[in-house]
């Protein structure tokens, strides 16, 4: 059996992308900052990068409850059991990466730095080319009909 079929990501895994595009966009923060004016940094814009957070969060939590109600692996480096088609993987094929782009962008609203917008276009970029194409590979390789069939009926991110 190849690789490809028994995991279908390796190092980086994307939890780490997400936790380093953090950790990036805050160091980059406090030595070389680069937001916005304080008056263009509003309570509403900080109000909204809550929200987002607030948002990412729930559907984090709603894909993982999504994953034990039907027994699947959520794990990235860890073969599929089965292709969900139901809760959040009704509306993107790839709920988790999605929360985790508007999480970083979330960050960059409430706190007012330019850094972590754009290190949700950095993140959004790695994990569609290191993680997401990887698993779209590997569910091709292991449930070539259905993941035919879902992957017509359902977008990428959104």
């Amino acid at each position: 059996m190849s690789d490809l079929k028994q995991r279908p990501n390796k190092l980086p895994l994307p939890p780490m992308l997400t936790v380093g595009t953090l950790i990036v966009c805050w160091i980059l923060d406090l030595y070389l900052p680069l937001g916005w004016e304080a008056d263009q940094v509003t309570n509403l814009m900080r109000g909204t990068g809550l929200l987002l957070i607030v948002v990412a969060l729930a559907l984090d939590i709603w894909t993982l409850m999504t994953f034990r109600k039907f027994n699947a692996n959520f794990r990235p480096d860890r073969a599929a059991t089965k292709i969900l088609m139901t809760g959040p993987f009704a509306h993107s094929r790839n709920p988790i990466y999605l929360a985790n782009v508007l999480i970083v962008a979330g960050f960059g609203f409430a706190v007012g730095s330019r850094w972590f917008v754009l290190g949700a276009a950095v993140l959004f970029f790695l994990l569609s080319e290191l993680a997401v194409k990887r698993e779209e590979a590997h569910l091709e390789a292991n449930f070539p009909t259905s993941w035919a069939d879902y992957k017509k009926s359902v977008r990428r991110w959104i």
